[in-house]
């Protein structure tokens, strides 16, 4: 009987450690840690951050600019296109300003981004000029005697020439900005030498296009030579007639020579300037045909006169589609 009572006590015991939270296999996990004793998080550097809000849109209105300028594929850029580098370019600004009233002493490595924000802002003012140059150009190019009144004609060639005045000016002011020799930070697409390779690029192409203008205008000229030298071929004016071809034919050496002084242009431009060079081509060729015409008039073989203008008329006809 005793017996019993101690086995009886002895499993009382037992059952009482383990209701305390006895583990058999091991001691207890500890509770976590109170939330106040976390290690706190990191604070970002302020002026890291504030230099990171400059930077990200300056790299999306680089890649706006990037192609485009870099071989002058400009046809195919959107106003949708330009007015999201507008508008990534204002944030930048904004940003930079923000920045530049706020952090007295900027590290080394961002002492540089007001230059960087104008140069940014500098390579979309040419992407707009090259693009406004090309939609002027392409709306007379190539030049159809039918449309040799346009009056519209003028105020392209106008926008086309303060286009190329912008090109001029930018390539000037990024090359000033590489001789400055900008710190770079590393997480910014454009560096020193693609600045010096932007103004170069631009450089070139507006003498180009200026080229190219100056032939588009010069065979606009021709084109009204040609009308006022048929006017007066039809009125028996002869000495007017003859003055009036033979004027347009200079013009269209004129055009000629611009062409071929180069530089070529590039990109977008190349085909422009291959219509542009077809037609001045037919242009020479047809206002010495209506010389002969005005000639043949002039000693009365009318029907041989009217023949040579036909003649004419076609060549000049043969680049427009």
């Amino acid at each position: 009987m005793r017996r019993r009572r101690l086995l009886v006590a002895t499993l009382a015991a037992v059952s009482g450690c383990t209701s305390a939270g006895y583990r058999a296999t091991g001691p207890r996990t500890p509770p976590p840690r109170p939330e106040t004793d976390a290690a706190p998080a990191s604070t970002p550097d302020p002026v890291e951050a504030r230099a990171q809000a400059i930077l990200r849109p300056l790299n999306e209105v680089y890649r706006t600019v990037r192609g485009p300028l870099a071989d002058f594929e400009v046809a195919d850029v959107s106003d949708e296109q330009l007015a999201a580098a507008r508008d990534s370019l204002a944030r930048a600004r904004e940003a930079q300003s923000t920045f530049s009233s706020t952090v007295a002493d900027p590290p080394a490595r961002y002492q540089s981004l007001p230059t960087l924000v104008a140069t940014h802002g500098s390579l979309l003012d040419a992407l707009v000029a090259a693009v406004d140059c090309w939609s002027s150009l392409s709306s007379i190019v190539p030049v159809a005697p039918a449309r040799a009144d346009d009056t519209d004609s003028a105020a392209r060639l106008t926008t086309a020439r303060t286009a190329v005045q912008t090109l001029t000016t930018v390539a000037t002011d990024l090359a000033d900005a590489a001789d400055a020799e900008p710190t770079i930070p590393p997480a910014l697409f454009l560096t020193t030498d693609r600045v010096r390779s932007f103004a170069t690029t631009l450089d070139t192409q507006s003498t180009a296009l200026e080229r190219l203008i100056e032939a588009v205008a010069a065979v606009r000229d021709a084109a009204d030579r040609w009308r006022d030298g048929v006017t007066a071929l039809e009125r028996q004016r002869y000495d007017d007639a003859r003055a009036a071809f033979s004027t347009a034919r200079e013009e269209y050496r004129a055009a000629s020579e611009s062409l071929d002084a180069g530089p070529d242009p590039t990109g977008s431009f190349v085909d422009l300037a291959e219509s542009t060079a077809c037609v001045v081509s037919a242009g020479v060729e047809a206002a010495s045909t209506a010389v002969d015409a005005t000639e043949l008039a002039s000693a009365g073989d009318v029907a041989r006169a009217e023949t040579r203008l036909d003649e004419a008329e076609t060549i000049r006809n043969r680049c427009v589609n």
